[in-house]
């Protein structure tokens, strides 16, 4: 009966995918969004700047990630510390998340802490220079470095970033590592990390999006209050890395040996970034290989052959470009015959064209992903912003929804064969340490 309620729905899903946020764009440049939810006495705060991994430069290599962390050491009028105890004494919490393409911020806040929450953000976005000091730069070198270690060694932490690593040729501004290099880490100083917040924390480089019990005129008027004072400095803010179609990538082929019990294979293939037309396509293709019980790649490792103990397919897609991956483990199944039975079932795509059923089913695993994204306040204000950033309209949904739904089986053959190309096939070992059954022709991969 679910399965028949969802299938009805699908036919008219907009009255559930719209949203009805306000756009604002501050004299300094801040975009700001705000939707009002009156379910709960609560605000949920979003804030991207649009910084990452991306736009560091050589000696830069993980600086963008460091200020996930600077950014709660203190600023001109918040002193070293009490960001999260102001927060927190108000009945809010908050964290940080840094990609390759943005660093974002987020806090959820009682609606009458709402004047608590703009200033605390609105004072490191324009007065943080206090906050950098070689002390608290000190701090957080350790701090990230410690995270970069316990991360690494965690089992299977350092398979993101070995695939990254071969993905993405060495001149690729993806290449790197987003929590950096221990060479260039260790070489932060406030002035050299004063210098990247200056160029890249700015009001016209960051979208604001505010979520929960308020009225949105009187919210407005409090943004206003609190952000009018920010300055926007001189000088555009260039970004590192361009979408560039056609481009024939070639194969890579490496391994890592890690403290692990399985052996796994994760094969990867470039594609496309945010909203190219080809998206919604290679995202549906995703959920067609994998996704549990009646999903090729899955039923033909797993429920029909336990082949392997572990699936799944992912599309990522970023600013700059896509990888499709596909990943398998099992401790008894070798990797080359875990990659011939993936690459099988990909090739199947062409000539066993995916049913309307499994297209279908494909269709609202996406939709049933942004409707839960939809029913959090925190989670729904980052949807606009991610709305806004890649379409230029905060509710895009609607018609971002008509795109999957124009998708047909055709296209999924076709992208299949354009992108899911076996001659650029990049592959990645992961096996346990001594073990020599890594792929035939592998490279040890090292992360810096």
């Amino acid at each position: 009966m679910l399965w028949l309620a969802l299938s009805a729905l699908a036919a008219h899903p907009s009255t559930e995918l719209v949203t009805h946020p306000t756009l604002t764009t501050l004299p300094n440049g801040l975009v700001v969004l705000l939707e009002e939810n009156h379910r709960t006495d609560t605000v949920a705060l979003h804030l991207t700047y649009g910084v990452g991994a991306r736009d560091e430069q050589p000696g830069e290599l993980g600086c963008a990630h460091l200020f996930e962390h600077l950014m709660f050491e203190g600023s001109e009028h918040v002193p070293t510390n009490k960001f999260d105890e102001w927060l927190t004494l108000a009945g809010g919490d908050n964290n940080a998340y840094t990609s390759e393409d943005v660093t974002a911020y987020h806090m959820t806040f009682p609606s009458g802490a709402a004047d608590l929450g703009l200033f605390l953000e609105s004072d490191r976005m324009g007065f943080l220079l206090s906050g950098i000091t070689d002390e608290n730069v000190a701090n957080q070198r350790k701090v990230v470095l410690q995270e970069r270690a316990e991360g690494y060694a965690e089992p299977n932490g350092r398979d993101w970033d070995a695939l990254t690593r071969l993905v993405w040729p060495e001149d690729h501004p993806y290449h790197h590592p987003v929590i950096g290099t221990v060479a260039d880490v260790e070489g932060f100083t406030a002035a050299n990390t004063a210098a990247f917040w200056k160029a890249h924390y700015r009001p016209s480089n960051g979208v604001l999006a505010l979520v929960g019990n308020f009225d949105s005129a009187s919210m407005l008027a409090k943004v206003q209050a609190w952000y009018a004072d920010v300055p926007e400095p001189e000088g555009a803010v260039g970004r590192v890395g361009k979408f560039e179609e056609g481009v024939k990538w070639l194969p890579a082929n490496g391994y890592i040996e890690d403290d692990v019990e399985e052996r796994s294979i994760y094969l990867a293939w470039r594609t496309v970034p945010v909203g190219h037309p080809d998206e919604p396509a290679l995202d549906l293709l995703e959920q067609i290989l994998s996704g549990g019980r009646g999903t090729r790649i899955d039923d033909r490792l797993y429920y029909d052959t336990t082949k392997a103990t572990s699936v799944f397919a992912y599309h990522a897609v970023s600013e700059v470009g896509g990888v499709f991956i596909v990943a398998a483990s099992s401790p008894d199944t070798l990797l080359d015959r875990l990659s011939k039975l993936i690459t099988q079932e990909i090739g199947y795509i062409p000539q066993g064209l995916p049913t309307d059923a499994e297209l279908e089913r494909a269709r609202e695993s996406i939709r049933a992903s942004w409707l839960d994204r939809l029913e959090d306040p925190a989670s729904r204000a980052e949807l606009l912003v991610e709305c806004h950033r890649s379409t230029g309209r905060p509710d895009c949904l609607v018609d971002e929804w008509k795109r999957y739904t124009d998708v047909t089986a055709d296209d999924l053959a076709r992208v299949t064969k354009k992108y899911l190309d076996l001659e650029t096939t990049v592959s990645l070992s992961v096996v346990p340490r001594g073990d020599p059954l890594f792929l035939l022709g592998a490279k040890p991969v090292e992360l810096p």
